[in-house]
């Protein structure tokens, strides 16, 4: 009896009251933690899906107006971007709402089209006249890309144009070089194909790889100069003084070399019928390369 009395004195009286305020108070807190985490993985979800029809809005308007190689690097560009996120799909599915039919045919099937493009373009022949290239260029892009020919390379073409006419420049005289060729950069412009040539010094630059071949050295020079004062800036007209004397002073001391070489092995030639006439071939190789040798030493020491 007195044992049982002692273990029920033992125990501490239970403040039920404290404990379920307690109780209470951490399941709500747990629950607004829920709530809380809840509510930001949703907005982060709601907030990425958001951002991504923004992306998908925004890249059905460039594809609209884009044309050209802006819109081929565009194409690309979705296709290189879509399997890193490997998002093409659900990309796809979005696009096809917002596109025109035709537009979306060709952003869908672009891969296809640009490997066979790739191969395919392997095959035109590089030993024919230019106008001839051009045309081949254009049946070849027209086999692949069909209607999406002109809407993805139409400033491609107009280069190729501009090439062509710049062909003409070969049949006028130097007196009419300057005159003919400004005409071609003012049409160069109108059709807006900065692209290809960006500043006055790649107009120069143009402008000397399309001379005449039948200029003669003295023609050549003389329109040099007056081009470098109409496009080059001062520095870049010393830049390019310089570099045309180092150039010169290389084109000199090739031909030097080359001409002293050539009489060098013409008097070894020579010395192979009278003085060492008597030595085996195998020593004779020997003395010849070593004079070679000597040569080569000597002239570029000296120079």
């Amino acid at each position: 009896m007195s044992t049982k009395h002692n273990r029920f004195e033992e125990r501490k009286p239970i403040n039920s009251g404290n404990e379920v305020k307690n109780h209470v108070r951490l399941i709500r807190e747990k629950e607004t933690r829920v709530i809380d985490e809840s509510f930001i993985e949703y907005k982060k979800a709601d907030d990425n899906y958001n951002e991504s029809i923004l992306r998908i809005h925004s890249l059905s308007d460039e594809l609209r107006i884009l044309k050209g190689k802006e819109l081929f690097n565009k194409l690309e560009g979705f296709w290189l971007s879509c399997k890193v996120n490997h998002t093409c799909d659900y990309q796809l599915d979005e696009l096809k709402e917002q596109l025109p039919d035709s537009l979306f045919n060709l952003l869908s099937s672009f891969e296809v089209l640009r490997d066979e493009w790739l191969i395919s373009s392997q095959g035109i022949s590089k030993d024919i006249h230019f106008l001839e290239k051009i045309e081949q260029v254009r049946q070849q892009y027209e086999n692949v890309w069909g209607e999406y020919t002109e809407l993805l390379f139409e400033d491609e073409f107009q280069y190729y144009n501009f090439r062509a006419e710049s062909i003409s420049l070969q049949q006028v005289t130097p007196s009419e070089y300057i005159e003919q060729i400004d005409i071609l950069f003012n049409q160069f412009e109108e059709k807006k194909l900065d692209s290809y040539v960006k500043s006055n010094s790649a107009k120069f630059d143009y402008a000397i790889d399309n001379m005449p071949d039948s200029f003669s050295n003295e023609e050549r020079e003389s329109l040099v100069k007056d081009l470098s004062l109409i496009y080059l800036t001062e520095q870049e007209r010393a830049d390019f003084n310089k570099r045309e004397m180092q150039i010169k002073t290389q084109n000199h001391e090739v031909e030097t070399y080359q001409h002293q070489l050539s009489e060098l092995k013409a008097r070894l030639d020579s010395l192979r019928i009278t003085e060492y006439s008597e030595l085996s071939d195998k020593a004779w190789q020997d003395e010849y390369q070593r004079r070679i040798e000597e040569f080569r030493i000597e002239f570029f020491d000296y120079q």
